[in-house]
């Protein structure tokens, strides 16, 4: 079991004692969770005896650890979960709701699913509880409601960690020849609502079932559905195959709806039942429709079909080989963790030539944001670095202001390599104050890059509201900015579908890192991933060029 898979079992741990009101281990095993996620080398502590190096990681909770480390299940997970079914934990993860009101709602009602909560309080029986009342019950329904019409929702960044462990688990299963994970994940959705398998398996879909069921993160299975759910209620889905069709199971779990009812309206015009097709990998499903293998990022739905038809091959596809350069890098000058000389190592250790140095401007106070002082004195760093692993570009992330001034000092723009213009703050103007905002960033006389451009939080903050069309028309006027596609798995911004409106624009785009810390270097692979849904080529890419070229093509002034 990986990290990432033992931290989420260690929360789930730490929900139930909240159920239980015991605070001091439910915050104990939220802080393991915290220190187990960020942990490296965990297997090697492990086989050391030496877990309790960790912070938050006492003698108890390293028993724990390794036994979910070494048989995917511990005493403790085991006896809460048979004491507190999977509906208490949907209810406690609910916004609005909670451990404390989950248990209340469990003791009155005991009800057998989040439907059962909702219909009592469609009929007024949750506020007569105590210390519940009507404001607390219309909360309560509008969260399950908000629930079912949405679903379980988890950031790619989670649901990926969870799918990986789950796959690794499944692979190793009796009969159970390949595993590959399909579904949102693998299109790279920014928020994935269901996990998808394509699992081959000449045994049959019970076998399947039966490894899932017995995996430490599965807390049920529907095996008539061929489904199973995770603490939360996420569900997982197995797409089970004969390893010789084991291609058409592959692509029916990867691509939308809609992709595959395309696919499939595709196959009947040519009289092909793609259901019992010999196709043991899924490009002979798309060469038998007449199709180039269409990558499973752009499996939306919309025209990839039309494209791929009228010849493309979508081979130029950006694709983290392609760049050169880590960029927008934060360090110890404003909020980031790692010092100059530790992230240009860092940078050089993940195969970049270069690194962007671009730490926060002053007006960003709160990220103990940097003035022409501070720029100096990274100049002089930088200067210093002869030796330098990969080449440093040295720069800012500067604030747009809420009159479109970009907070740069104006006698330090010409001695920097580069400038990102970010919005931080002032979230909620209105369309037209905004939109003004940033055009008048985006034409200020240099070259800048738009960071992080509609400054969402992915399934927190809603993005800006502007007039896309009208910043992009402005920025493709001026020739002076490009933007940046976001690789913070809480940012993954600028979304796919105005990417696309900015390249048919001809605007230039970069695949930003925005890391805080030499680990979030590996954030390029979801920058990545929105780019290429969003359909952008190695020619779109400013990053994907030398860094002597790439240094030229974004020197704010020339």
């Amino acid at each position: 079991m990986d990290p990432s898979a033992i931290a989420a079992l260690l929360r789930e741990v730490s929900i139930y004692f909240e159920l239980d009101s015991d605070r001091h281990r439910a915050g104990a095993y939220e802080r393991a969770a915290k220190s187990i996620d960020s942990a490296t080398g965990l297997h090697r502590l492990i086989d050391e005896g030496r877990l309790e190096e960790l912070p938050a990681i006492g003698p108890s909770i390293a028993r724990v650890v390794g036994d979910l480390w070494r048989r995917g299940s511990t005493d403790v997970l085991e006896r809460l979960r048979a004491k507190w079914p999977p509906v208490v934990v949907e209810l406690a993860l609910l916004p609005k709701v909670g451990a404390k009101r989950a248990r209340e709602l469990y003791k009155k009602f005991q009800p057998a699913d989040l439907e059962a909560v909702a219909a009592a309080c469609r009929a007024g029986a949750v506020r007569e509880l105590p210390g519940f009342g009507s404001v607390s019950e219309a909360k309560i329904l509008q969260a399950i409601e908000e629930r079912h019409l949405r679903g379980v929702r988890a950031l790619l960044l989670d649901a990926s960690d969870s799918a990986s462990a789950i796959a690794m688990h499944l692979a190793a299963g009796a009969g159970i020849t390949r595993v590959e994970i399909a579904g949102p994940v693998r299109r790279a959705c920014e928020v994935v609502e269901h996990l998808a398998f394509a699992v081959a398996c000449d045994a049959g879909a019970d076998a399947v079932i039966d490894r899932l069921a017995s995996f430490a993160l599965v807390t049920s299975v529907d095996r008539a559905q061929g489904v199973g759910y995770l603490a939360g209620g996420m569900r997982v889905h197995v797409h089970v195959a004969a390893t010789g069709r084991f291609g058409w199971a592959l692509v029916e779990a990867t691509g939308s709806v809609e992709h595959v009812a395309a696919l499939e309206a595709r196959a009947r015009e040519r009289g092909i039942d793609l259901g019992i097709l010999a196709a043991p990998e899924e490009r002979r499903i798309y060469i038998a429709l007449g199709l180039p293998w269409i990558p499973p990022e752009l499996r939306d739905g919309s025209d990839e079909i039309a494209m791929a038809a009228g010849g493309d091959t979508f081979a130029d596809l950006i694709v983290e080989d392609d760049i050169t350069t880590a960029f927008h890098c934060h360090t110890t000058y404003s909020d980031g963790k790692g010092t100059i000389a530790e992230m240009a190592q860092a940078a050089a250790e993940h195969g970049f030539a270069g690194i962007t140095i671009t730490d926060h401007s002053a007006a960003a106070s709160y990220a103990g944001g940097i003035g022409a002082d501070g720029l100096r004195a990274q100049a002089a760093e930088v200067a210093a670095m002869v030796d330098a692993p990969a080449r440093v570009l040295r720069g800012i992330e500067a604030d747009i202001l809420v009159d479109g001034a970009i907070d740069v000092p104006a006698d330090c723009v010409g001695e920097l390599d580069l400038v990102i213009a970010s919005i931080h703050q002032r979230f909620k103007l209105d369309e037209d104050a905004a939109t003004a905002r940033v055009i008048a960033a985006m034409r200020q006389p240099f070259f800048k890059v738009w960071g992080h451009a509609l400054g969402r939080l992915v399934m927190r903050r809603d993005p800006v509201a502007l007039h896309m069309d009208d910043v992009l028309d402005a920025i493709a006027e001026s020739g002076r900015a490009a933007i940046e596609i976001n690789g913070d798995p809480h940012r993954l911004d600028l979304d796919p579908e105005n990417v696309r409106k900015a390249l048919a624009r001809g605007i230039k785009v970069v695949l930003s890192v925005d890391a805080h810390s030499t680990r979030n270097l590996d954030y390029l692979k979801w920058a990545v991933a929105m780019a290429r849904r969003a359909r952008v080529r190695k020619r779109d890419v400013l990053n994907a060029l030398p860094v002597d070229e790439l240094a030229a093509a974004i020197r704010p002034t020339g």
